[in-house]
């Protein structure tokens, strides 16, 4: 009898162990579940929070890389620019520089002529033009031996960069129109155009020789046998020149000079 209440003491023990632990059990998974979901709200704005500082961390990496790519935007918009610039200022130069100006016509009234055909004489005239073309003085007509007509001159040229800047001194090469002759004389035997020491006609505009002008035709050979003396004024080179053609009876010629170079003669057509 003793024997079977201890058994049923020992089972009883056994049932309130397993009952107790039971309770635990069910008190700690409730607590647990109940932790969770109390602290489920934390967790999730923890995990926003996380995730706007990450999209803030990117929206500052994105406006560095705006601001960087703007910044190299704007420095490729100002060179461009810049480039831009310096083409239009080449261009203009570079049309300086081929830049024609009419100083002269020479016309042809008539060629007298022997039984063979032979020239023996041109009836001509000479006029000097302004920049618009139009006559500055009253023509002066000649008559040569011969059909081979020269004309004679005193060029002196200047540095491009004077002529690419448009100088308003030495923005072109300048011309003194010295005398005119034919082949079949010498140039002591022509007549003479434009009087040394005098402002040449093409330039004259009206207005008496400036200094530089007056310096250039008084030292015009020093000039061309000194580099040094004429590099202190710009000039490039300084050396007479002579422009020919066999001329033709009723054609005109325009005798041009280029901004950076020397003169040239062309014949007329009826659109010049």
């Amino acid at each position: 009898m003793g024997s079977i209440i201890e058994s049923v003491k020992t089972v009883n023990s056994a049932a309130r162990t397993i009952l107790m632990a039971a309770i635990l059990a069910i008190i700690g998974g409730g607590s647990w579940f109940g932790y969770q979901e109390y602290t489920k709200r934390d967790r999730l704005l923890r995990d926003q929070q996380l995730q706007l500082e990450e999209a803030a961390n990117k929206l500052v990496s994105l406006e560095g890389e705006l601001q960087l790519k703007t910044t190299e935007v704007n420095n490729l918009t100002a060179e461009v620019a810049a480039k831009q610039l310096e083409i239009e200022k080449l261009d203009l130069a570079l049309r300086l520089l081929k830049t024609d100006q009419r100083l002269a016509q020479l016309n042809v009234l008539s060629i007298n002529r022997d039984e063979t055909g032979r020239a023996v004489s041109s009836q001509l005239e000479f006029m000097e033009l302004s920049p618009n073309g139009e006559p500055i003085s009253e023509p002066k007509q000649f008559e040569l031996p011969g059909d081979l007509v020269y004309i004679d001159n005193w060029i002196v040229k200047f540095d491009d960069s004077y002529v690419e800047k448009g100088d308003i001194e030495r923005g072109t090469s300048l011309c003194l129109f010295r005398r005119i002759f034919s082949e079949e004389q010498t140039p002591n035997d022509g007549f003479s155009l434009d009087e040394v020491g005098l402002r040449p006609q093409a330039y004259a505009q009206g207005g008496a020789m400036g200094e530089l002008e007056s310096q250039l035709w008084a030292e015009f050979w020093e000039f061309a046998n000194n580099p040094q003396h004429a590099s202190t004024l710009g000039i490039r080179a300084a050396h007479g020149e002579a422009v020919s053609i066999k001329v033709r009876e009723g054609k005109s010629y325009a005798i041009s000079l280029r901004a950076s170079d020397g003169l040239s003669i062309r014949t007329l057509t009826n659109e010049n």
